[in-house]
């Protein structure tokens, strides 16, 4: 009995040694990490759990799990791989995602060579983070990172999340073939973009019109041949241009479900994403 409860304490020491003890810090009963853990300590405890309470809100509200992770260096836990496939290991490793499809989206930053990588994965958040969501997504927090801003550029962050969930949850996910929120495009609508220059643009040719002189039409060329400087001897017709209509045919593209042409382009291993600097 006593060799028994021996190996069992050993197991579960050889079992601790194998994570990393601040992310254990940073993790529930279930031991996996929550919505944000900091394990590069960038941020004060206050806006640790200003974020944590804003992530846990937005997740419980759409049913998709909005992660924030800062490591050290992501190669002391795996030296061989990059970091977009370390990102999706560490998603796959701690189960993040809520519901059957597990859905979520991780931001993982990486101090030590200031690298960050952006993964979805699940139904849920293939549909509401398009490939150019992520792009929209990263332009929101990179600006803020830069200037290690790290606290504000995580906001950025789960608010442009939440702004996409929610367009989601309203059948209206952004992408190439929707217009960005109105809090993105620095408060220019876009009938004021179209609009003022179309409206320019008429009364200046308005302006001109009225100083034209007005001439009657004319039906020949009669009125614009000299007496005598010219004489016709040979008449004939001559093809000089033509007019060509082209229709472009689009073809399935069944390697990817994105592209250029919008949606999003997911991998094999389920995910959608990518990795940068910051």
């Amino acid at each position: 009995m006593r060799n028994k409860l021996v190996t069992a304490i050993l197991t579960v020491l050889m079992l601790l040694l194998l994570v990393p003890s601040k992310v254990l810090a940073d993790t529930g009963d279930s031991g996996l990490p929550f919505y944000v853990s900091d394990v590069a300590e960038i941020l004060s405890d206050g806006q640790r759990q200003d974020l944590e309470s804003t992530a846990e809100k937005i997740s419980s509200q759409y049913g998709c799990g909005v992660y924030i992770v800062t490591l050290d260096d992501y190669r002391e836990y795996d030296s061989k791989s990059d970091m977009f496939s370390f990102a999706q290991d560490f998603y796959r490793s701690y189960q993040l995602g809520i519901g059957d499809s597990k859905s979520g989206i991780l931001l993982l930053l990486s101090m030590a060579d200031r690298d960050y990588s952006l993964v979805t994965y699940g139904s849920k958040a293939h549909y509401a983070f398009t490939d150019y969501g992520q792009r929209v997504i990263a332009s929101e927090f990179l600006d803020d990172f830069r200037e290690n801003e790290w606290y504000e550029g995580f906001s950025d962050y789960l608010s442009c999340c939440g702004d996409l969930l929610d367009r989601a949850d309203r059948g209206e996910p952004l992408d190439v073939v929707y217009n960005e929120p109105s809090r993105m495009n620095s408060g220019l609508s876009l009938a004021v973009i179209i609009g003022v220059p179309l409206l320019i643009s008429f009364f200046a040719c308005e302006m001109m019109k009225r100083q034209m002189k007005p001439v009657s039409r004319q039906t020949g060329a009669d009125e614009y041949i000299v007496p005598g400087g010219i004489n016709l001897s040979l008449k004939r017709d001559v093809f000089l241009n033509r007019s060509v209509t082209r229709t472009l045919i689009r073809h399935e593209d069944r390697g990817s479900s994105g592209g250029s042409m919008g949606g999003t382009t997911v991998n094999s291993a389920g995910f959608s994403g990518h990795s940068g600097k910051f």
